[in-house]
């Protein structure tokens, strides 16, 4: 099953400057509580996060709601990676997908560049499915695909 695009969230007040233009054009709702029942990889413990739009389009903050200053950056990574695909099957999904795929988002973790000139990278092997209408999440770990863990990401959507 291939899943959706995340629907838009408000910007973070504490969010950075990222490249690209603010996502000015994009209706601003309420921040999206999201619950991982099982954390994320290498962070167990941390499980209740707020979703959020970032200063960039197709970028998102995931902010932990009881460890201050724990934030990751996400993207949609579709628009931006030619040819990435998600294809879960019933049981990745479990306790995430309830009625309808299309509020599903599947979103990757962002890794930020120690230098301001430095590449960005997004990790396509381990992305998030996130149920929009509920806020249950899970990170998913692909293991039939051909992009991985560090892949280069340019702000210009499918550049």
């Amino acid at each position: 099953m291939s899943l959706a695009a995340p629907a838009p969230a408000t910007p973070a007040p504490t969010s950075p400057t990222l490249p690209g233009d603010a996502a000015a054009d994009e209706p601003p709702i309420a921040p999206i509580r999201v619950e991982f029942a099982d954390g994320l990889i290498g962070l167990p413990e941390r499980r209740a996060f707020l979703l959020s739009r970032a200063a960039a389009p197709g970028a998102f903050w995931l902010e932990s709601a009881d460890c201050e200053g724990l934030a990751f950056l996400l993207v949609d990574p579709f628009p931006f990676f030619d040819g990435y695909t998600v294809e879960l099957e019933p049981a990745q999904l479990r306790g995430v997908l309830d009625g309808d795929p299309s509020e599903i988002a599947v979103l990757a973790i962002v890794t930020l560049p120690p230098e301001p000139d430095g590449v960005y990278t997004a990790n396509l092997q381990a992305p998030l499915a996130i149920n929009l209408r509920t806020g249950r999440a899970r990170q998913i770990v692909l293991t039939r695909t051909d992009f991985g863990t560090r892949c280069p990401l340019s702000w210009d959507p499918a550049a």
